[in-house]
Formats: structure tokens, C-alpha cells, sequence
């Protein structure tokens, strides 16, 4: 991850505890419980649609015979990386 994404991540790390205070002050506890329940709900919701994009796209590729193809397999690794580096899929989501 590059410094600049380091930053990012940082910014959103930030915004992200400010705004369960925000809601936590404005709402309560319950407010708060409800916002990090909803994220982490969204979160394995999106990891879960991910996997299952990229079991579909292996089996795509399979089916295509382009499982062989070296530039087609480099761009998908690719892919994998950066969604891992985003925290969108996680090592154990590897083996699809």
C-alpha cells in the first residue's frame, strides 16, 4: 500500500470514529450500537458479494479456456491484490 493510500485510509479511519460519535452523542449508545452493527453488516455483505464475483469470474475464465492465458491470470491476481489491499477480500477468501 502506497503512502498516499496509507493516508486515505487514515482520512476514512478518521471520518469513520467521528462520525460513530457524532451519531453516538446526537442518538446514544443504542445509536451508536446500531451504526457499527449496520457497517459491519455492510462489510460482509460486501465481502460475500466479492467472493462470489470472483468464484464467477474464475469459473468464467475456466470455462473459456483462458485459465492458461498468462496475461488474463496476471490481471485477475492483480485484481485480488487490490481488493485485499482495500480490506474488500480477506486471505481466507483466497482459496475460490
Amino acid at each position: 500500500m502506497s503512502e498516499e493510500e496509507r493516508e486515505d485510509q487514515g482520512i476514512l479511519d478518521k471520518l469513520n470514529s467521528g462520525f460513530i460519535e457524532f451519531v453516538e452523542k446526537t442518538f446514544g449508545e443504542s445509536g451508536k450500537d446500531f451504526i457499527e452493527e449496520t457497517s459491519e453488516k455492510v462489510k460482509e455483505f460486501s465481502s460475500s458479494s466479492i467472493k462470489k464475483f470472483m468464484e464467477f469470474t474464475d469459473s468464467l475464465l475456466e470455462n473459456l479456456n483462458l485459465s492458461e492465458n498468462e496475461q488474463v491470470i496476471k490481471a485477475r491476481d492483480s485484481v485480488e491484490d487490490l481488493l485485499k489491499q482495500a480490506g474488500l477480500l480477506t486471505e481466507d477468501e483466497d482459496d475460490f
